[in-house]
């Protein structure tokens, strides 16, 4: 969780057009110095942090989330599926399977990837987290 951060994004209108600045909740890894990995090809950025800025922008659906996995810790759940605008989540008590929405599962080659398994205590550790910062964001 070390090289995990959120932070708010704006994104400035073209210039010349009358929109307004749009600001968004953003998780994103960063590598260490002298990791040698790109940033946005690192598995945890791809998938994770992908997962919660494009999905999970709600502390509503956090919770949700964050209760189906507690359900499933405690094996009074045996899966919860969420799926989003984004990615459709797979969570089992064995691991959490991230897979993109605009892939199915007859393209085999992107599907269940490995680099997009993590386990149900890292996910529910960045969620929480996650899901911490929206609140606090929403306070104030």
């Amino acid at each position: 969780m070390q090289h995990i951060h959120f932070f708010y994004h704006q994104e400035l209108p073209v210039p010349g057009s009358t929109a307004k600045p749009v600001t968004y909740p953003v998780c994103e890894w960063r590598a260490p110095k002298g990791h040698a990995m790109d940033d946005a090809q690192h598995p945890i950025n791809r998938f994770v942090c992908s997962w919660l800025t494009s999905d999970m922008t709600d502390v509503a659906r956090c919770d949700e989330a964050l209760s189906a996995l507690a359900q499933l810790q405690s094996h009074s759940l045996a899966e919860w599926f969420a799926d989003g605008d984004m990615f459709c989540v797979d969570f089992k008590t064995s691991g959490v399977q991230f897979n993109q929405s605009n892939v199915g599962p007859e393209d085999t080659d992107w599907w269940n990837l490995p680099e997009g398994r993590f386990a149900l205590t890292e996910v529910n550790a960045v969620l929480q987290a996650w899901r911490n910062f929206l609140a606090k964001a929403t306070k104030h």
